[in-house]
């Protein structure tokens, strides 16, 4: 036995076997940070959602909601998920401060169903 592993090619197997094992396990590691943060997000998200439906219609009510999305740290979620929640956040946004100066926001409403999809959708990507 101790003669199978004095060879070149049992220790070039045996070290490029423990590199791809290396690699996979980081690659597993990074995927499963990746999906508790995501996850993390959803509920602060669906929380946020929650409290603005059972909120009074209103300025403040949606002002609250963009604060608290503004809050929420999406930390190592995957980069599109990132970029979902933050589109949602600009249209809601622009949306608030037409409503906020007296204007018309129904040109907003595409975009931010649009957004809203694109977050939900990410998120059920990587969940």
């Amino acid at each position: 036995m101790k003669e199978l592993f004095k060879r070149k090619s049992v220790q070039v197997t045996i070290g490029v076997f423990s590199i791809v094992l290396a690699v996979s396990s980081v690659h597993g590691f990074i995927g499963l940070v990746r999906q508790t943060h995501t996850r993390a997000l959803e509920r602060e998200f669906a929380a946020a959602m929650n409290q603005w439906e059972k909120s009074a219609p209103g300025v403040e009510r949606a002002q609250t909601f963009v604060n608290t999305l503004k809050k929420i740290d999406p930390g190592y979620a995957p980069a599109e998920v990132k970029k979902a929640l933050q589109d949602y956040i600009a249209a809601l946004q622009q949306s608030l401060d037409a409503l906020k100066a007296g204007r018309d926001t129904a040109q907003f409403d595409p975009a931010i169903a649009e957004a809203r999809e694109r977050v939900i959708g990410s998120v059920k990507k990587y969940d």
